[in-house]
């Protein structure tokens, strides 16, 4: 009877030991096994650039990929708020649960214009540069307030802000409305004429030196500097070389 009961046990004992290595298995293969397979699994990163934050975690998401985002930077050519850059690249293979860093896009930097006002040409043309901008078109104008040489209008405005490299406009003053005036031609003039005639132009004699020619009648301006043509300040003064007998 002994016997008979120790044999019985061992039998329970090893088919009870069967059976748990059976279960064991079943679980090991059907629950195990499985997650450390898709733990080790990789997937192909999907293309987030120029997504937004959401539609980017949304698409990270159906790959078990999550999305980190990072510091914003500026960036002309994705609208700002959208995902600029990546990392992993897209289409490379990671392993499920892993991290995508993201940089959302800061849309295009603006600078602001400044105010170069009353500033000489060479100081505004400083400004500008300093500023991420370029000197456009520079006009001059007449000004009754405006020191000559100094900016007096400004396209864009001060304070406008505009994108990098964008063009400024100035207008500076070449003082008040006639200042400068046109040299007129007074060789084969008496000089008392070519005194009159520069008088009435806003001009003078600046001194007078006399040559002796044969060519000439006496007192007749045979040279002059600035010559004809010229265009000089008011009140510039004229060199005249006048015919001596």
């Amino acid at each position: 009877m002994v016997i008979k009961s120790v044999v019985r046990e061992a039998i329970l004992f090893a088919a009870c030991a069967v059976f748990t290595g059976t279960v064991g298995l079943i679980i090991l293969d059907l629950v195990i096994m499985p997650r450390i397979v898709r733990k080790g699994q990789q997937v192909e990163v999907p293309d987030i650039v120029e997504l937004a934050p959401d539609q980017a975690r949304n698409k990270l998401r159906r790959r078990g990929l999550r999305l980190k985002l990072l510091e914003p930077r500026w960036d002309a050519s994705v609208i700002e708020g959208k995902l600029v850059y990546q990392n992993p690249a897209a289409f490379s293979h990671v392993k499920t649960n892993r991290t995508v860093y993201a940089i959302p896009s800061r849309g295009s930097r603006l600078y602001e214009v400044p105010d170069l006002r009353k500033k000489s040409l060479r100081q505004a043309r400083l400004w500008i540069e300093h500023s991420g901008l370029e000197v456009g078109e520079v006009v001059e104008e007449a000004s009754p307030i405006i020191k000559e040489g100094l900016v007096m209008l400004q396209s864009p405005d001060p304070g406008t802000r505009v994108p990098v490299g964008a063009v400024v406009v100035l207008t500076v003053s070449n003082g008040p409305p006639g200042e400068t005036v046109v040299v007129p031609n007074l060789v084969g003039k008496r000089l008392e004429t070519a005194r009159v005639d520069l008088k009435n132009l806003g001009l003078r004699v600046r001194d007078i030196r006399f040559e002796f020619s044969t060519q000439h009648m006496l007192n007749m301006v045979i040279e002059q500097i600035p010559e004809a043509g010229e265009e000089v300040r008011y009140g510039t003064a004229v060199r005249l070389v006048v015919s001596q007998l």
